[in-house]
C-alpha cells in the first residue's frame, strides 16, 4: 500500500487502520507516465493490449485475459513432435481463454462446472465453447485424471499446428456434448458433422503423427456413438492403425505412447464385454530400479489385465509369464496382481475403506451395503478398480486345480472383489473414473448382485454413466435387468 492511500483516506475523514504485517512502500512518479514505455508483465499472465479497462458490465460479456500456459514434458518425445510438426516456437507458449471462475461451493460435480462454462459462453463463439468443454470434461476422461500426463493439453498443441487435428477434437466434443445436453444437442450435432469433414478432408497429406493423433480423436467419437457390446466391432474396424501404433511406439513414451493406450483400454474393455481375447499386441514392462510413477502402476495392471483375459479367453499359443502350462500361468498372474496390490505405495492406496456393518453406520442410506473406498486420485481409483477386475476374473476361472491360497480368505473370493469394485463406483462421483475398462467390469460383476437393494443402486449408477460420460447403456441396461429376472426365477423354482 502506498502513502498516497493513505491520504486519500485522510481527506474523506477516515481514519486508516491496517494489519500488522502492512508495509507502506514509496512511489515514484505514481502519475505521470511510464518512463520505460512499456506494460507491466507478470509471470503467468500476459495482457494483450494496453487498452483501458472496461466498465463492469462490458467485462461481464468478455472473457478474461489470454493466460499463458506451460507445459514441459523433460524426457518425453517432445523432441520427435517438434520435428515433425515445427512445434519449437509454439510448444511452451499455449494460449486459452480462461473462463471467469464460480465460486468452489457452488461447483458441485464436474458435469455442474461444465453446465456453468457452457452458459457462461451460450451464444459466444462456438469454438472457444467447444474447447471449454473438451478441457474440463475431455481431456480428464482421456487422461484418466492423470495431470502429469496431459495428453488432452498435447492434442490441443499439436492442434495450433494441424488444423485437421484440431477440426477433430471439435468433431469430437460437439458430439459428446450433444449427448449429454439437450438444450445444444441439435446445433452440436450439426457441428460436429461439419468439423468431422474438415477433419478428414486433408488427412491424408499431413506427418503420421496428426495422422494417428486424428485417427484416435475420431475413434473417440465412434465409441461415444455406440454401446459396449459394440466396442468390438469398433477396434475391428482400426485395427490397421492400432497395430501400427502399438509396434511401433514404446509403451513408455509419452504424449505419442498414448495413441497406444487409449485404444488398448477400450480392446480391453471390449474383451470383458465379449468375453474374446484383446485384439491389440501388447508387451510387458521390464523391471525397472526406479521407483515407479503412479502412470505406470496403473499400465502395470492394464498389462496384467491383458494377460489376464489373454490366457482367459486365447488360444493359450501367446506366452503368458514364463510359464509353460495353464495352472502355472494362472499361478503366475494371480501371483503378480497380489503383489501389485501388496506393493502399493500410499497415494495409490484407499485414504478410506469401510466394509460390512461400519458402512452402514457411515451412511445408513446405503441400503445395499457396499463399501466406502474412496482415494486421493481418479487414477489411484481407476488403477484399484482394474486389479478387482483383473481378480474376479482370475478368481472365477481358477483351474480346479488349483489349491487353496495364500493370504485372507477374503482376498481369494470373487464376491469380495466384485463388491469392492462396485463399492469403489458408488463411493466416488467423478467423470474420470468411469473409464471404458471400469465400465465393461462394472456391468460384469453387476450380474452377481442379487439382493434387490444392490441392484437398484447398480442401475442407478449405470444411468449416472450416461449422464456424465454421453456413453449409451440402455441396452447393456436392460439386459443386466433380464438376466437378474431369470436368476431370480431359478431361485424361486429351485
Amino acid at each position: 500500500m502506498s502513502q498516497t492511500e493513505e491520504k486519500i483516506c485522510v481527506t474523506k475523514g477516515f481514519d486508516c487502520k491496517y494489519p500488522s504485517n502492512v508495509t507502506f512502500v514509496s512511489v515514484s512518479n505514481a502519475s505521470g507516465p511510464q518512463l520505460s514505455g512499456t506494460t507491466p508483465a507478470y509471470s503467468s499472465i500476459r495482457f494483450v493490449d494496453d487498452a483501458p479497462v472496461a466498465s463492469p458490465s462490458s467485462q461481464r460479456s468478455k472473457s478474461l485475459s489470454n493466460v499463458q500456459v506451460s507445459q514441459t514434458y523433460g524426457h518425453l518425445a517432445a523432441d520427435a513432435l517438434d520435428s515433425a510438426l515445427d512445434l519449437n516456437d509454439t510448444i511452451d507458449h499455449v494460449e486459452f481463454d480462461i473462463p471467469e471462475p464460480i465460486p468452489q461451493s457452488n461447483r458441485g460435480t464436474s458435469s455442474a462446472f461444465v453446465n456453468h462454462l457452457d452458459r457462461t459462453f451460450e451464444g459466444g463463439d462456438l469454438e472457444t465453447a467447444l474447447l471449454r468443454h473438451y478441457c474440463y470434461a475431455l481431456a480428464p476422461w482421456i487422461d484418466v485424471g492423470d495431470t502429469t500426463r496431459a495428453f488432452g493439453l498435447t492434442l490441443l498443441i499439436l492442434g495450433r499446428k494441424a488444423r485437421p487435428l484440431m477440426a477433430a477434437i471439435l468433431a469430437l466434443t460437439a458430439y459428446q456434448r450433444s449427448l449429454i445436453s439437450t438444450s445444444s444437442a441439435a446445433e452440436d450435432l450439426a457441428s460436429s458433422v461439419h468439423y468431422r469433414e474438415e477433419a478428414e478432408r486433408d488427412l491424408g497429406r499431413q506427418v503420421h503423427v496428426v495422422q494417428r493423433s486424428v485417427t484416435a480423436v475420431l475413434m473417440l467419437q465412434s465409441f461415444f456413438s455406440s454401446h459396449p457390446s459394440r466396442w468390438e466391432i469398433l477396434v475391428a474396424d482400426h485395427m490397421d492403425v492400432f497395430r501400427s501404433c502399438a509396434l511401433s511406439i514404446s509403451l513408455e513414451d509419452e504424449p505419442l505412447g498414448a495413441l497406444f493406450w487409449l485404444p488398448f483400454r477400450i480392446d480391453l474393455a471390449a474383451s470383458i464385454i465379449s468375453s474374446k481375447a484383446p485384439k491389440i499386441p501388447f508387451r510387458s514392462f521390464a523391471p525397472s530400479s526406479q521407483p515407479d510413477s503412479i502412470q505406470q502402476i496403473y499400465q502395470r495392471i492394464l498389462i496384467l489385465l491383458a494377460h489376464t483375459l489373454t490366457w482367459t479367453w486365447g488360444d493359450h499359443t501367446s506366452e503368458v509369464g514364463p510359464e509353460p502350462n495353464l495352472v502355472s500361468q494362472w499361478t503366475y498372474l494371480w501371483n503378480e496382481c497380489r503383489r501389485w496390490y501388496q506393493s502399493l505405495p500410499v497415494p495409490v492406496q484407499p485414504i478410506l475403506d469401510i466394509r460390512a456393518v461400519d458402512a452402514d453406520l457411515i451412511d445408513p442410506q446405503n441400503a445395499s451395503s457396499f463399501p466406502i473406498l474412496i482415494y486421493t486420485t481418479s487414477l489411484a481409483l481407476v488403477a484399484n478398480a482394474v486389479y478387482h477386475i483383473t481378480c474376479f476374473l482370475l478368481l472365477t476361472h481358477k483351474p480346479r486345480f488349483v489349491k487353496t491360497l495364500p493370504g485372507p480368505r477374503c482376498f481369494s473370493s470373487h464376491i469380495w472383489h466384485a463388491q469392492s469394485l462396485v463399492g469403489i463406483t458408488t463411493s466416488n462421483d467423478t467423470i474420470e473414473q468411469w473409464d471404458p475398462v471400469v465400465i465393461a467390469g462394472f456391468l460384469t460383476v453387476a450380474r452377481a448382485m442379487t439382493h434387490e437393494s444392490q441392484q437398484s443402486a447398480v442401475l442407478h449408477r449405470l444411468r449416472k454413466i450416461t449422464l456424465l460420460t454421453g456413453i449409451k447403456l440402455d441396452h447393456e441396461i436392460e439386459a443386466l435387468k433380464s438376466q437378474w429376472r431369470m436368476a431370480c426365477d431359478d431361485d424361486n423354482f429351485g
